[in-house]
């Protein structure tokens, strides 16, 4: 299989981790594929006063800083009426991968959320995804980011990845799977409620 080229000679990333070990080896794994050394900031307000008057093709940020919620930071990236900096790819790097936590980050318009510690390749090949695959950007009510409809199939053989993936609705699926293969309807539907 060939490996995937990317040009990132003339790409400007913004880097946001309030880890400086972090922020230094996402800098170095950048810097490794090509691209111009980034620009860090280790708060969502230090990203805000850099974004206001500079322009980054490629942003990675953390979940979560200590000043606010990448989740905040990302809705005011997308919500940048004037500026193409709203439709910059968005990368959100994150410790907490609960279905919840990916969700507030997609739902705030994000392109990806990958789990940490990530691996270089990882990390390229998510880019070269986000690089090939256009997504349109939609602008919905309080929504404004690419079309999160881009997945077509549930998980192989609809298993979950997470134990929190799994709702209400899931574990009462799986509450009538487990009755007996002679429960007549009545009995199953006792076993839902």
């Amino acid at each position: 299989m060939a490996q995937i080229r990317l040009n990132l000679r003339s790409v400007t990333t913004l880097i946001v981790d309030c880890d400086h070990f972090t922020r230094g080896l996402i800098a170095q794994m950048v810097r490794e594929f090509g691209a111009n050394p980034p620009v860090v900031c280790d708060s969502g307000k230090a990203a805000q006063a850099h974004l206001q008057h500079h322009y980054s093709d490629l942003c990675i940020l953390e979940a979560v800083f200590p000043d606010m919620d990448g989740a905040e930071l990302i809705r005011w990236i997308r919500r940048q009426d004037k500026s193409q900096l709203r439709f910059v790819p968005i990368i959100v790097l994150s410790s907490y991968t609960q279905y919840r936590h990916v969700t507030v980050a997609r739902d705030a318009g994000a392109n990806l959320v990958l789990t940490k510690p990530i691996s270089p390749q990882a990390l390229f090949d998510h880019l070269a995804w986000v690089a090939k695959v256009r997504r349109p950007f939609i602008e919905a009510g309080k929504y404004a980011g690419p079309d999160r409809r881009f997945r077509t199939s549930d998980s192989p053989a609809g298993e979950k990845k997470r134990e929190t993936d799994y709702t209400e609705v899931d574990h009462a699926g799986a509450a009538l799977l487990e009755q007996p293969s002679g429960a007549t309807p009545e009995s199953r539907k006792t076993a839902i409620t």
